[in-house]
């Protein structure tokens, strides 16, 4: 074989070694901040309800917990949860319509009872510094908490994410969401108290993998008292058939009621 077939031979096979690089991802259109909200209040009203299962974690100075979740919710505040150990079985169950609850400690053999304040959700892992409509909006993504439209949005284009800011009446923060611009999905929140101090913060990840843009890891902090909530989610499904039954909660005979403070 002479020189010239030798090269010939060798661009053909640099070529066919090459495989076409790939074409760039379209760039992310940036939106007006209105639009933007209008995107995020359309997608939390598609998910009026859901029935989930995860894992879930709970750590605080007083106590340390982890376990399996199964949750059924249906906006605005009504809300069934049990969580089983590892072997399956029932360590907690709690249901509430958001204005009265039931928690269930099996171990115990108590039945609790009362209304749905903060001090008495907390019997069911739920921070005193958070309600229990925020909760259910946190549990299927739902971010913002604001019913009306930011005070004021920006957009940083290093790290490709939205800032939103809510303010109250006197001007104090009262609401702060990250949101990413690429799927225009939430990642994070503070929400502050009526003396503009953050109450809790909650972090939202792992995207698409779910139905419904709905996010597969929740992470909610609270600074007073001191606690963190991690769920993460093996599956959820959005607007379920759920009768009533399925989002109240029926004691075993036997149990001790104890009535909660109101």
């Amino acid at each position: 074989m002479n020189l010239e077939k030798l090269v010939w031979l060798a661009l053909l096979l640099l070529l066919g070694g090459c495989r076409a690089l790939p074409p760039a991802p379209p760039p992310t259109a940036i939106l007006a901040i209105d639009e933007l909200w209008s995107r995020l209040q359309s997608r939390q009203q598609q998910v009026q309800s859901f029935q989930g299962r995860g894992r879930v974690i709970f750590l605080s100075p007083e106590r340390n917990y982890s376990g399996t979740a199964l949750l059924k919710g249906k906006a605005p505040a009504t809300l069934r949860l049990d969580i089983q150990d590892f072997l399956g079985r029932s360590v907690l169950s709690f249901a509430s319509d958001g204005v009265d609850m039931q928690v269930l400690s099996p171990k115990e053999g108590k039945l609790f009872r009362g209304k749905a304040t903060p001090p008495n959700l907390a019997y069911a892992l739920i921070p005193p510094a958070v309600t229990l409509p925020q909760v259910l909006s946190l549990l299927k993504g739902g971010l913002p908490l604001s019913a009306g439209p930011p005070d004021r949005g920006d957009y940083d284009p290093a790290q490709g994410v939205y800032l939103l800011e809510w303010r109250q009446a006197d001007g104090a923060l009262k609401e702060r969401v990250w949101v990413k611009a690429e799927g225009l999905n939430p990642i994070k929140a503070e929400w502050h108290g009526d003396d503009g101090q953050v109450r809790f913060t909650v972090e939202l990840a792992d995207f698409g993998r779910l139905p419904a843009g709905l996010p597969g890891q929740i992470t909610l902090r609270t600074t007073t008292p001191k606690s963190e909530l991690r769920l993460f989610y093996k599956e959820m499904l959005p607007n379920p058939t759920l009768a009533p039954a399925d989002l109240v909660l029926t004691p075993p005979e036997g149990v001790e009621v104890i009535r909660l403070r109101p």
